[in-house]
């Protein structure tokens, strides 16, 4: 577009201005440097977890792959992430389970495999495994999955981390001796090689747990450091011979250690046919990354207190791993801590991140990693250790003290079974107990959200009050349940045992009506169909009608594929509760003999509500109008202004909610002896529902002018019209009142 051009360059533009500020520049400037010197230590550390055993010569290319892959990713996340300030590396818990593949891979190939191949072989399963993990991520965030990680019950999460920091632990001793953790690990000459490791990681997890600060670890490891040299200076142990004995990191080649990973010399000695058969066990790579990447978005947002766009950040994380496969690198993304760390001292500029991606690459390329020979293995293994237990403190420790013991005990069987099997099986365990768990916790959620019983809970319909007090008096036979969420075999089966244990009661009524109502339930499992089939055939047995209302479509659509008909006696079927309600409450009101007064005027019904006042009704009913009004006219349109309101002398209407587009909503039907419209009538305000007449009706009507007039000319009449009104209100209210008492029950 013409003007994308010119705004890119404004964009740029400012940007410069602002990162370059001198004062920010040597913020910057500082932050990018430390924050390199902790990620190269950690780079590292995972490329001597998985070059490790008989992959040792080809560290130093190991590392030089790693170490490129992580100058490209930390680039491509500082240029695109939502946050300005997110820092990426490559990661602890792929590097974990890529460690595990390539001592499989070795383990695979053919007896007597030249170092070339097992080193080609290891380099193709790790670029394979990068590059895919990139490509999940980019259509998790392109078809917008980010935020199904919230799905996961966080126990199978913690079972996974938890089960990530034993393989960094053992990982991580694993470097400081070269050789594989069994009981060998006693011996006293291995033993003065890995304890002090894992001393010093004991001692970096009491330091951060202990200071909170970003450069804790830091400092931690700079003491540790400093302790291995000054050791070497008191027992006077040449630097010569410190890396003859093993303590440190053989001697780099000169030139670059980056070896393009998709050369023909590379490609033409990896063993494919090994690799494929390790494919199964890279799957845990994309879910747990996927986990991890969308937990740690997760924790950006809390400590930058701004949202982070989780889909946004699974696309950049992909590009970035894309990019960073083709270039040798494991899986990585945002880091949390070091992102941390250049909020804090930066404030989340962009600028640090392009700085540790420019370090990195001086790295590999200007042979600068030759620095790293003077680490020892031992403070390698130490950095792993420390993030092992730390995952183990949180996910072990603490989770003893956060989770119910239920889930507690899921996390320690993942972390079992990552530790004698590995990680396939933990996540096939862990989506078992995940739905496991998903099925125990909602069983334990009632379907039902509340239960009435036909005297608190009415239908919309105004009756006469002989009518009100027999189905107060027979309320009992009248049960209504209105249920909630998605039914499935477990909470269908409670709903049927629900049902009958009323049915059982000997000290209320036999049910007649059992009301069931849908309109807030999400679906239904094929499964819980069976429990209302053994409803539908407990109420053939007791004697009651099933009453099923509100049901949407598709669930509509299962029951008649389950063979579920309106059947005289047995299951009426009805659009919504109300509806349902008032057929029951018919039903109810046919069998109980109720004295039926005669058709009467309206002064004979305003009088049996103000016994002893007829002369001042009379008075009333001369000021008032009659009007006759045809089934199907409209006595009041929704949004007119309030100039009248009504007293109904015979027939019935009804007032209701019409909205555009939907179906009207019934708010109340009235027979003789109501009023209609006095709410807007006395407050002023435009008509907030319609009332339409169901059947020919005869009603009388009182202007603003009129009861004015009233008030000046015959102030008894106007008073005993208040009366009537503050008193068919009180009624009203009266009958709200216990109908939302119910609801809070």
């Amino acid at each position: 577009m013409p003007g994308s051009a010119p705004t890119f360059r404004a964009h740029l533009s400012a940007w410069l201005e602002e990162e370059l500020r001198p004062g920010q520049l040597v913020k910057s400037l500082t932050t990018g440097f430390l924050i390199y010197i902790l990620e190269v230590i950690v780079v590292v550390s995972f490329a001597a977890l998985i070059f490790s055993n008989e992959l040792y010569s080809q560290l130093p290319y190991g590392i030089g792959l790693i170490l490129a892959g992580d100058a490209l990713l930390c680039f491509f996340v500082a240029v695109f992430s939502s946050y300005s300030g997110s820092i990426a590396v490559e990661q602890d818990a792929p590097g974990a389970i890529l460690a595990l593949s390539a001592a499989a891979i070795v383990a695979a190939l053919p007896l007597g495999a030249s170092q070339a191949e097992q080193f080609s072989t290891v380099v193709m399963m790790i670029v394979a495994t990068t590059l895919a993990t990139g490509l999940f991520f980019i259509l998790l965030g392109r078809f917008k999955l980010g935020g199904f990680v919230r799905f996961l019950p966080y126990s199978v999460i913690g079972g996974f981390l938890a089960g990530t920091g034993w393989l960094l632990t053992m990982g991580g001793v694993g470097v400081m001796v070269e050789v594989s953790p069994s009981l060998a690990l006693f011996q006293p000459g291995l033993l003065i090689r890995w304890l002090p490791g894992l001393i010093l990681g004991l001692g970096m997890l009491a330091a951060v747990n202990r200071y909170k600060s970003p450069l804790a670890l830091p400092a931690a490891f700079a003491a540790g450091l400093g302790a291995f040299y000054v050791v070497a200076w008191i027992t006077k142990t040449p630097f010569t011979e410190l890396s003859a004995q093993g303590w440190l990191l053989s001697a780099f080649p000169s030139g670059s250690l980056w070896r393009f990973p998709f050369q023909a010399e590379i490609l033409s000695r990896a063993n494919w046919p090994v690799i494929a058969g390790q494919v199964i066990n890279l799957v845990p790579v994309l879910i747990v990354s996927t986990i991890a990447l969308l937990l740690n978005a997760n924790g950006l947002e809390l400590i930058v207190k701004r949202d982070v766009d989780l889909n946004r950040e699974l696309v950049t994380a992909g590009i970035g791993n894309l990019v960073a496969g083709f270039g040798g690198g494991i899986v990585g993304y945002h880091s949390i801590s070091l992102t941390s760390l250049n909020h804090s001292l930066s404030g989340g500029k962009r600028l640090p991140g392009l700085i540790i991606a420019a370090l990195l690459g001086l790295t590999v390329f200007q042979n600068a990693a030759a620095l790293l020979t003077y680490i020892p293995k031992m403070i390698l293994g130490a950095l792993l250790v420390f993030v092992g237990l730390s995952m183990l403190f949180d996910w072990v420790y603490q989770a003893w003290f956060k989770f119910p013991k239920s889930e507690f005990l899921i996390i320690m069987v993942i972390l079992l079974v990552v530790a004698v099997r590995g990680f396939l099986e933990a996540i096939g365990l862990g989506l078992v107990l995940a739905v496991a768990l998903f099925v125990v916790n909602y069983s334990r959620v009632s379907v039902v959200k509340q239960e009435f019983c036909g005297t608190i809970f009415r239908s919309r319909v105004t009756r006469s009050r002989s009518q009100w007090e027999a189905l107060t008096a027979r309320g009992d036979e009248l049960c209504v349940l209105k249920l909630q969420g998605f039914i499935f075999f477990g909470t269908a089966n409670s709903l049927f045992e629900q049902v009958r244990e009323r049915t059982r009661r000997a000290d209320l009524p036999p049910v007649r009506f059992v009301v069931q109502d849908f309109a807030q339930v999400t679906g239904l499992d094929s499964t819980a169909l069976l429990s209302f089939v053994k409803l539908q055939q407990l109420a053939q047995e007791q004697r009651f009608t099933l009453v099923l209302t509100g049901l949407s479509d598709g669930v509509s659509q299962q029951f008649a594929k389950s063979g579920f008909r309106a059947q005289p006696g047995v299951l009426q079927l009805f659009g919504d509760l109300d509806h349902g309600i008032e057929w029951c409450e018919n039903q109810i009101l046919a069998n109980v003999p109720v004295e039926t007064q005669p058709e009467c005027d309206l002064q004979a019904q305003l009088s049996a509500i103000l016994p002893g006042d007829e002369r001042r009704i009379e008075a009333l009913v001369r000021h008032l109008e009659r009007r006759e009004v045809a089934a199907g006219d409209y006595l009041v349109r929704q949004g007119d202004d309030p100039e009248m309101m009504y007293f109904i002398e015979s027939g019935k209407v009804t007032a209701r909610l019409e909205t555009p587009g939907e179906e009207p909503v019934r708010l109340e039907t009235m027979g003789g002896g109501r009023t209609v419209g006095e709410l807007g009538f006395f407050l002023g305000i435009k008509r907030t529902a319609a009332v339409i007449a169901d059947e020919p009706s005869v009603v009388y009507s009182i202007s603003n002018e009129v009861l004015a007039q009233m008030e000046t000319a015959d102030p008894e009449a106007a008073n005993t019209f208040h009366r009537i009104i503050v008193r068919l209100l009180g009624e009203r209210t009266v009958h709200l009142i216990q109908a939302v008492d119910a609801l809070q029950r």
